[in-house]
């Protein structure tokens, strides 16, 4: 849990191994950042991996293409995530991730908690994380001008993975690289289901799970002189699996739907792709303010979800004999969803100071997002198959040291959002969004911050599968969505010891919900309550907490400690979970344990993760009532053994055991409802149906780098 007040290129602050460095400059938020040698000693292939050493994020779902990330309990679709400056933005299904990417192919992510600051780009309305991708520079040692690297890992519960990657330069004005991975995680079992080791029974195997994964990085690197740099990057996460239409669930009894659907029939052919590009143009800047640094990226998202049902909706039929079609037109129906995110930015910073601690920034932003079902059959004016929006934002922030010990930070943005909705409405939403921060150091050894941040971010198009249901409307007259966050941290740093704490709250307001069921009124005046209507609800959501951290290093050793608890609130109640808002966890403490041997080449990490048990009375923003929540806790723990052969340049190899102790447990950020908008009182939420998490997972990879 590692937060950098200020990163200076001569220190290299740490907590929980997440390493910030680069240039000195000023922070708005708290940040961390994650290190691509992490995720690769992690042998990281999904979510759940990259964020494993983080106590302020979980990462619910389960299943490879079912995991959502939640940052101080609110979903990633209210973050601004990018990858290589590349917009996500967007809820293409509400039953599957919203971030999809390979994680072999990640340098860094870096994390911004609460509503960021102006620079973060448009729409952060609970803060934003920020991924940037390898490229030549970062494989190729030094001396050498052209490399290739060979990687095979076997994982015992379940699956394979196989990697190469290409890269080289030519004299210094140019460099590539060609990354490719072929993944096939046949199925996974929880911790239950290991009686027959061997022959696993299909009962065994967790529905959903399998994943086949064929994933592409190309990055370049032009170099035209000391100062300016043209990167163009294009990245491809594709996972193709046969899964229930619904991923992120398992299946309920058959008599606990009301139309007695079986999900399990409900096999889907899922094709899931990610296809990102940017090309950016970075100039470097000198120590005069005349002189700045001027960063312009042009970028395009691609997201596509094809799901083909492996039955037929006609014949297949429910327990009371209904064909599937009528019984349930949501998970019976083909889809063929796109989600694009299409854009630029120009960011200008000139330093007020020559190391750039004080710098004035600024810049403008333009965003196009689309949503589309190709699969759509009825196509007409109140229906018309997709939604569209563009954001045009600019920004302007400065940030000035009064004295050596206190420094304060401002800044705003405005920006414009256009949407025109799938019932052929326009929706005309905007504002500023300013934030500042007060940075005190006392001493050399402590740093305060207090910060300050409102977010407003217009409306945008909804989950896109719901383009085809003709139940969900829109209301015609949505207002834009305001975060807020205000935050008090305090770091004391020193050789061998630091320590960190922070406490914060943030509230949402005017949030537009996807679906639900609030009652809408007909052309003849009735009350139709089967229709659902996306509007901006009219409660608040209150998030209130906490987070701790302490490291200690000690030559080759290294012990962390985390701490983190967000209460997120409704009424002054504790939110029942949703599948585009957030989710409520119990508190959550990380420990690692790191000890390098440095003369043999030999790494060797403990990872432990403890979530408390959580029994609360929940507040459902779509039912408006309360009811009784019980999660489990758990405890994880994890052996991560890397070793380089000293003698043999090139070659590693690494060992990960996952759930050591082989747990069966339900990410508590997991959905705790089959039906997220159905009430409590359904039979079909009577029983907690999530996907449970892998239990012991071996994973044993052999890479050799020529």
């Amino acid at each position: 849990m590692a937060v950098v007040l200020f990163a200076d290129d001569e220190k290299d602050y740490t907590l929980d191994k997440v390493t910030a460095l680069g240039d000195k400059e000023f922070q708005f938020n708290n940040k961390d950042v994650i290190s691509g040698k992490d995720l690769g000693q992690r042998q990281s292939n999904q979510m759940s991996d990259v964020f494993a050493t983080q106590p302020d994020v979980d990462v619910g779902g389960g299943g490879m293409m079912a995991q959502k990330i939640y940052v101080r309990g609110i979903e990633d679709r209210l973050l601004r995530v990018t990858i290589d400056g590349a917009a996500q933005n967007g809820n293409a299904f509400h039953h599957q991730g919203n971030t999809v990417i390979d994680p072999g192919m990640l340098k860094e992510i870096e994390i911004t908690k609460g509503s960021a600051n102006a620079s973060a780009g448009p729409g952060a309305l609970a803060g934003a994380i920020s991924m940037t991708t390898k490229d030549a520079s970062d494989l190729l040692p030094k001396g050498q001008n052209f490399g290739f690297s060979l990687g095979s890992s076997f994982y015992t519960n379940f699956g394979i993975r196989e990697n190469v990657s290409i890269y080289g330069k030519m004299g210094k004005h140019f460099d590539a690289l060609a990354y490719y991975t072929y993944q096939n995680i046949f199925y996974y079992r929880d911790g239950d289901h290991f009686s027959h080791l061997f022959h696993p029974t299909q009962e065994d195997k967790v529905l959903g799970s399998p994943s086949q994964q064929n994933n592409i990085l190309l990055k370049a690197n032009a170099y035209i002189n000391e100062k300016d740099k043209i990167t163009f990057s294009y990245n491809m996460t594709r996972d193709n699996a046969t899964r229930p239409f619904r991923a992120n669930v398992t299946n309920p009894p058959a008599d606990a739907h009301e139309a007695k659907v079986d999900f399990a029939q409900e096999l889907f052919h899922h094709v899931d792709s990610n296809n990102n590009f940017s090309l950016e143009y970075n100039h470097k800047g000198d120590e005069n303010f005349g002189s700045p640094k001027v960063k312009l990226n042009a970028y395009g998202s691609i997201r596509n979800i094809h799901l083909t049902p492996l039955f037929n909706p006609e014949t297949t039929k429910t327990v009371d004999g209904e064909a599937l079609k009528d019984a349930d037109f949501e998970g019976s129906t083909p889809r063929d969803i796109f989600l694009n995110n299409f854009g630029a930015d120009l960011k200008i910073s000139h330093p007020i100071a020559t190391d750039y601690s004080n710098t004035f920034d600024y810049g403008i932003d333009y965003q196009n997002m689309t949503v589309m079902d190709k699969d759509q059959k009825i196509v007409n004016a109140e229906q018309r198959g997709k939604e569209s929006s563009n954001i045009i934002g600019a920004y302007i922030q400065a940030n000035y040291s009064l004295v050596k010990s206190l420094t304060i930070g401002a800044g705003t943005r405005y920006d414009v959002y256009t949407y025109f909705d799938k019932n052929s409405q326009n929706h005309i939403t905007q504002g500023f969004s300013p934030s500042v921060a007060i940075l005190y150091n006392p001493i050399e050894d402590i740093d305060l911050k207090l910060s300050y941040a409102y977010v407003t971010r217009g409306a945008l198009p909804g989950d896109a599968l719901l383009i085809q249901d003709p139940d969900v409307i829109i209301d015609p007259h949505l207002k834009s969505e305001k975060g807020q966050n205000v935050e008090f941290d305090a770091d004391y740093t020193q050789e061998y010891f630091s320590l960190r704490g922070a406490v914060f709250y943030q509230v949402i307001s005017d949030f537009i919900n996807s679906y639900g069921k609030d009652n809408v009124i007909d052309s003849t005046g009735n009350i139709d309550a089967n229709r659902g209507m996306r509007t901006n609800l009219t409660d608040k959501i209150n998030i209130y907490g906490f987070e701790a951290g302490a490291s200690f290093n000690y030559k080759s050793f290294l012990a962390t400690f985390g701490f983190s608890r967000s209460f997120p609130t409704v009424r002054g109640k504790l939110i029942a979970d949703t599948y585009e808002l957030g989710a409520t966890t119990g508190n959550t403490y990380i420990l690692k344990l790191d000890y390098n041997f440095a003369s043999i080449g030999l790494d060797l990490s403990w990872v432990s993760r403890f979530i408390q048990e959580l029994d609360y009375e929940g507040y459902d923003i779509y039912n408006k009532e309360f009811s009784h929540i019980h999660k489990q806790g758990y405890d994880i723990h994890n052996i991560y053994i890397n070793y380089t052969p000293p003698k043999i340049k090139g070659l590693a190899f690494s060992i990960v055991l996952n759930n050591l102790f082989n747990r069966f447990y339900i990410d508590q950020a997991s959905p705790f409802k089959v039906e997220a908008d159905g009430s409590a009182n359904d039979a079909i939420n009577q029983v907690r149906k999530a996907l449970p998490n892998p239990g012991f997972d071996g994973r044993f990879e052999i890479s050799y780098r020529f």
